[in-house]
């Protein structure tokens, strides 16, 4: 075990903490109110004033004891000053007393220094720099040797909490008398750090090599103590390197291109998944200028980045257009300056990612945009062409139907009038969807997601659409049945089945509502004893163009337009779906699910 031996910095930068700032302002504020008060009141008159000049001595002695002589001098000189300046206006001085209270405040200043050089005063104004430092540290009494504060990192290294290791002798943790003998003695000599390897036993009695730096804060009479491990830093390299790994094996599988280039422009690394695809080697491109890689123009305005870059010690992107293997791409190429540990600039560090994609995405974007004005656009135009000659046409056979006999119109007849009366309404049912379908497919909705009492929003459709007049419904949703969802759009979906289940049903109606929950989804059922659904059609009634053979369904599809289509439309915009299965004469149950994460 051996020191090394290096001069202590006179510097104290390193015991400052936050509110230093305060304490000096405190310190000047008292030594001016004090000189202050000595010029506008004369000592003759109250020999007591000049004792405020103990409170800035004392405070500076507690705070800050190496500092204290020149305060006291200071002050003594400023109090000597304005003495002096009161004689040359005429006013009576004792000089007899101006020197005891000259004396009194060297001797308070003393006095009150060496009573702050006791170690347990000086402790309060290294505990926080100690107790928050990141490196295993600890303060002892150079008499006793016991410990006075510990940081964290110290206490983890002994196997201790800091608390517990207070006021516990250093030599307990050292291997033999030899290390604390060696220790003592090289403490003993001033102004200098001692480095020194030596055993340390932790609390489960492991023998621990460490490297021991000490050194002896003179003004406060307290030895600091820094323990640094070897086998802690051993660690902290292999997780470094394991991160370093990690960190390159994510690069080199990135779609990304990395690289790293000097301040001259030489290509120090490289990586890019795809750059065998296009017949670059990464390893030949070491060492290289760009210029191996681009084009010559290209180079050229790459380089020019570098060196923006370089000077001016900023980052910067910029786009590269490029044809590889006949295809053009675009990268988007970012830089920044790279250095080293001790500050020095090495080059630059860049990445490229391949943006042609994202542009194509971008114009596809923007075309679909413009396809989905036109479309709406046409669908506004035919459904306006359509709608002229079918009102005139179904107002007129309206007409002949409502009173076919003062019209003439008898048997035969007045059937095909009324046929051709239900196919104009048909296709005016058509219409009507298209204009409602582009609407709803075309339009972009924004989801209102919140939390949805499920049971309440059951009772709600119902009690609104007076469902309950028409068929005995049962809402089955227990009490705590919560969903996040948009209520309105939710809403819409289920009156839609609702609904359904309610007419397309024969005496005596009956409707149940019910839920069931998975871990990853919800699920409401619409039930219903009604018509049913035949299997030939079950699979196109959420198309939006389906209508219904029937009188009955006709006429509902131009009242009710697109029910399932729209209910099937905001179910999906939940990350849901709908499903169904039927049995004709028997009834059908509509199911709702919904994922929770949704």
């Amino acid at each position: 075990m051996s020191f090394n031996r290096c001069p202590v910095s006179h510097s104290r930068e390193d015991i400052f903490i936050d509110t230093d700032i305060v304490k000096m302002i405190v310190l000047v504020s008292l030594s001016l109110v004090s000189l202050i008060l000595t010029a506008i009141e004369q000592v003759s008159s109250n020999p007591i004033s000049p004792l405020i000049y103990c409170i800035p001595i004392l405070l500076v002695a507690l705070w800050y004891p190496q500092k204290s002589l020149l305060l006291t001098t200071f002050l003594t000189v400023g109090f000597v000053l304005i003495q002096l300046y009161q004689a040359s206006l005429g006013n009576l001085i004792n000089p007899v007393m101006t020197g005891l209270h000259t004396i009194f405040l060297f001797w308070f200043c003393g006095a009150t220094t060496l009573f702050t050089r006791d170690s347990r005063l000086a402790l309060s104004r290294y505990r926080q720099l100690i107790e928050n430092s990141r490196d295993a540290k600890f303060l002892c009494d150079p008499d006793s040797l016991r410990l006075l504060c510990v940081s964290r990192r110290c206490a983890d290294i002994l196997g201790y909490t800091p608390l517990e290791l207070i006021g516990v002798p250093v030599e307990l943790f050292w291997a033999d008398e030899t290390c604390k003998a060696r220790f003592t003695s090289e403490m003993e000599r001033e102004g200098y750090i001692g480095n020194m390897e030596m055993p340390l036993r932790a609390q489960n009695g492991d023998t621990r090599l460490v490297f021991l730096s000490c050194r002896k804060l003179e003004p406060d009479n307290i030895y600091e103590c820094t323990i640094v491990d070897p086998s802690m830093l051993q660690g902290e390299r292999e997780d470094l390197v394991r991160s370093n790994e990690r960190l390159m094996e994510l690069i080199q599988q990135s779609n990304d291109i990395f690289f790293m280039q000097d301040v001259d422009g030489r290509i120090l690394h490289f990586s890019w998944l795809h750059a065998p695809e296009h017949g670059i080697s990464p390893a030949d491109l070491i060492g290289k200028g760009v210029d191996a890689l681009l084009p010559d123009d290209l180079s050229a305005q790459h380089m020019s980045w570098v060196r923006s870059v370089i000077s001016e010690r900023k980052n910067a992107c910029y786009d590269l257009d490029i044809e590889l293997g006949g295809v053009h791409h675009t990268f988007s190429v970012t830089l920044a300056p790279y250095t080293g540990t001790d500050g020095a600039l090495i080059g630059v560090v860049g990445s490229a990612r391949d943006t042609t994609e994202i542009r194509r995405q971008r114009i596809a974007c923007r075309q679909m945009a413009w396809e989905v004005d036109q479309w709406k656009g046409l669908v506004s135009n035919v459904s306006h062409e359509l709608r002229t000659p079918l009102q005139p046409l179904i107002g007129y056979l309206g007409i002949l139907a409502d009173d076919p006999e003062y019209y003439g119109l008898k048997g035969e007849t007045e059937k095909y009038l009324r046929t051709c009366l239900e196919c104009a309404r048909q296709e005016q049912a058509v219409v009507e969807r298209m204009v409602k379908l582009s609407l709803v497919m075309t339009d972009h909705i924004e989801l209102a997601i919140q939390d949805i009492h499920l049971r309440s929003l059951i009772n709600s459709i119902i009690s609104r659409g007076g469902y309950e007049s028409e068929a005995e419904i049962e809402n089955e949703i227990p009490e705590n049945a919560h969903i996040w969802g948009d209520p309105d759009l939710l809403y819409q979906a289920l009156e839609s089945l609702i609904s359904n289940a309610v007419k397309y049903n024969e005496p005596p109606k009956k409707v149940w509502i019910r839920y069931a929950g998975s871990n990853n989804n919800h699920y409401i059922m619409v039930c219903d004893n009604g018509i049913g659904i035949p299997a030939d059609i079950i699979g196109s009634i959420f198309g939006p163009l389906f209508i219904g053979g029937t009188q009955e369904t006709s006429h509902n599809c131009v009242h009710s337009g697109l029910g399932l289509a729209i209910a099937i439309k905001y179910v999906r915009l939940h990350g849901g779906e709908i499903s169904v299965t039927s049995e004709v004469g028997e009834g059908s149950t509509f199911t709702i699910r919904i994922p929770k994460e949704a």
